[in-house]
């Protein structure tokens, strides 16, 4: 394994943030406008890419010789490489080289911390998860936990000797300060933690902290379901519930807190803390319908996959809270649907992934609630049970994309 540090200094926008958006930002600028270039030409490749130079040249409307410099910095950094074989064209002239994304060298490790369960991976380039782990998240104080998650990812990690590897993400849900590194996290019982300064002291390795929807979001901009949406609403549920809209590329982030919509009213009567009944989250959350169910007498201890067979087998106690929370999930995202008015709608996290027998009363819910015209546009997220460990590697990826030369700073060089 090898390890990168990250460069310093302010951060940079420009042509990068028109082709990639502004998911992710960085504390460096390593070249200005020609960070800027190497990150349009890069992005162009992930989007569309194995393409000839000309090809990146049309997508970037940057220069010939600007292209070609650029190319051969990125291929320097490993970030491209070249076709082993020219493509012909049916044009005159040779054959053009086409370039990609190099997925053989560079890696970005992810680790997403949940309520109840840790999960890290390691991405290529590409959004292509190399392996990734699930271990139970482990109690104690907030530096003890993530000091013992940060020893079990070094340890993975040192499997992988052959990869470059650019540092860690890590997403979490609660309210992140991406900017200082600290986190709140109101059911784990967090307060002002300062975890991308743990776990980067463990492993050694730059740390890129983010909310967990806002990630898988990203995710989904950058490999998913919305590479090419204009518009588009994700939806995330598992423990926790969370929405994300990004709109030409760009993902939306507030100023302060993000946003939360844990307490939008789906109807029912599941109490909330916050003293009302029918908020989404406590009414969704896997743990709340988990215990609903041992009440019942459906289950004796709370497990999900027990609660899914009692329901395919006919028990009616079964069906019927699983049906609630379909319907609860549907309500949730027609409402959330018919506020932003998306061009597409993708659904992620366990709650829809982990039962997908439910997926029809999710939508007929949707359909049902839904006041615009034009529904159909509801799909899952491509990454499915993945969705976590891929999502805090894309997190560290969008940083990567944006600014290049602020995490790989190339040797000083005519070409760029």
């Amino acid at each position: 394994m090898t390890v990168v540090r990250w460069a310093e200094g302010g951060s940079e926008v420009g042509v990068a943030e028109r082709v990639l958006g502004r998911n992710g930002t960085s504390s460096g600028t390593a070249g200005g406008v020609r960070e800027a270039n190497a990150a349009a030409v890069l992005g162009a490749v992930r989007a569309y890419g194995p393409l000839s130079r000309a090809a990146v040249a049309r997508h970037t409307s940057l220069s010939m010789p600007t292209v070609s410099r650029q190319i051969a910095t990125l291929v320097d950094l490993g970030l491209l490489s070249e076709s082993p074989s020219p493509t012909p064209t049916g044009e005159v002239g040779r054959p053009t080289v086409p370039v990609d994304l190099n997925d053989d060298v560079i890696a970005a490790c992810g680790v997403h911390v949940g309520i109840t369960t840790t999960t890290y991976g390691l991405s290529t380039l590409r959004g292509v998860l190399l392996d990734s782990v699930r271990m139970p998240t482990p109690h104690g104080s907030p530096e003890d936990v993530l000091e013992h998650i940060a020893r079990e990812v070094g340890a993975f990690l040192a499997h992988w000797p052959e990869r470059r590897i650019i540092g860690v993400g890590l997403a979490i849900g609660g309210q992140v300060d991406a900017e200082r590194g600290l986190l709140d996290h109101g059911p784990l019982g967090w307060r002002a933690v300062p975890a991308a300064a743990i776990v980067e002291s463990v492993t050694r390795l730059p740390v890129h902290l983010d909310g967990h929807v806002p990630a898988m979001a990203t995710a989904e901009l950058l490999f998913g379901e919305a590479v090419h949406a204009r518009s588009a609403l994700y939806v995330y549920a598992r423990e926790m519930v969370g929405a994300a809209v990004a709109v030409d590329g760009v993902l939306h982030r507030g100023p302060g807190q993000s946003g939360s919509i844990a307490h939008l009213p789906v109807g029912g009567d599941v109490p909330c803390h916050c003293g009302r009944t029918g908020c989404l989250e406590v009414t969704v959350a896997e743990r709340a319908v988990l215990e609903r169910a041992v009440r019942a007498g459906v289950l004796t201890r709370p497990d999900f996959a027990a609660l899914r067979e009692a329901a395919r087998s006919g028990d009616p106690a079964a069906d019927a809270i699983l049906a609630d929370r379909a319907r609860a999930l549907g309500t949730a995202v027609a409402l959330l649907r018919d506020i932003v008015n998306p061009e597409l709608v993708v659904l992620g996290g366990q709650a829809f992934t982990d039962a997908p027998e439910q997926l029809p009363a999710v939508r007929q819910a949707y359909e049902s609630a839904t006041a615009l015209p034009g529904g159909d546009i509801l799909t899952m997220s491509r990454f499915g049970p993945d969705v976590q460990a891929m999502a805090a590697c894309t997190g560290l990826l969008t940083h990567l994309y944006a600014h290049p030369f602020s995490i790989l700073p190339p040797e000083r060089s005519s070409r760029v």
